[in-house]
């Protein structure tokens, strides 16, 4: 009887067109959510009306991603399909190609952030790479750049791109996903995200091109996401370096909107590069 009475939910939930499934999604996602989000919001101190700062941000976030698990669970049962079509294939070949995302993440940006130092866009702030509790702080990073990637990926490039194939061909599906996670990023920071959301757009692109060459892994996408976000927030957590005022913004960037830049795209072009000789490779 109740599989019966589950049946005629899940059935009609089925039906539904890959948009609509996305919409309600999110939806039902912030519903849970608010209940969490309001008394968070009084613990950090955060107002409607104020900007958000990074600890704010990520303290939402990680809220936010934490009920993640949850929601895959049920979308697994609601729209019968399992984790391997999301793109979690549990094999040790998932934890290679994690590995080697986070490297190639962390060597594109570090390969532009060394070229613009070297031209002189960028200056070292030396005295603030030695700063105390170096490495527990470069772990907790590392960890949280982890958390925020997977959850990202399993939600963009795994629920969604599940979603939409049904209704759409690959590279369409690659299209819409990348344009709903750059779009959601203004959720967050409006001021900071609206230059950024052409880079926010191909970053997805890219992504989803990892998993393309993955076999359907989202392992490398996993591992880029993470890498760039791990740089990124020990740029900004250790202040590790100022810009050049005389250096056009569009052309080397702010530490606010790292992609809102030609040196922000070059990373993902830079990536894409390498992604495809991986590709021609192996």
């Amino acid at each position: 009887m109740l599989n019966f009475e589950a049946n005629l939910v899940i059935a009609p939930l089925n039906q539904l067109n890959s948009i609509v499934k996305i919409i309600l999604f999110l939806i039902i996602w912030a519903v849970i959510w608010f209940p969490i989000a309001i008394p968070l919001s009084r613990l950090v101190k955060w107002q409607i009306a104020a900007p958000i700062s990074n600890t704010q941000k990520l303290t939402f976030i990680i809220s936010l991603y934490s009920l993640v698990p949850v929601l895959i669970w049920a979308m697994i049962r609601v729209n019968q399909t399992t984790l391997e079509k999301i793109g979690l294939i549990f094999q040790v070949s998932l934890f290679k190609s994690i590995l080697f995302g986070y490297g190639l993440g962390i060597v594109t940006m570090l390969l532009i952030y060394g070229l613009e130092l070297l031209i002189g866009w960028l200056t070292l702030n030396r005295q603030n790479i030695l700063t105390f509790n170096l490495w527990l702080n470069v772990l907790l990073l590392l960890l949280v750049s982890f958390f925020i990637a997977s959850m990202e990926e399993l939600i963009f490039r795994g629920i969604f791109v599940n979603f939409l194939e049904a209704d759409f061909n690959l590279w369409l599906s690659a299209i819409i996903s990348s344009l709903i996670f750059a779009l959601l990023h203004l959720i967050w920071e409006q001021k900071n995200t609206f230059p950024q959301l052409p880079g926010l757009f191909l970053m997805g692109i890219v992504l989803f091109y990892a998993r393309i060459i993955n076999h359907g892994s989202l392992g490398l996408a996993i591992g880029l996401h993470g890498g760039w976000v791990f740089i990124l927030a020990c740029v900004d957590t250790f202040n590790l370096y100022s810009y050049n005022p005389l250096s056009r913004g569009w052309l080397i960037g702010k530490k606010d909107q790292p992609l809102g830049s030609m040196a922000g795209l070059a990373v993902l072009l830079l990536t894409s590069l390498f992604l495809g000789l991986k590709n021609i490779v192996f």
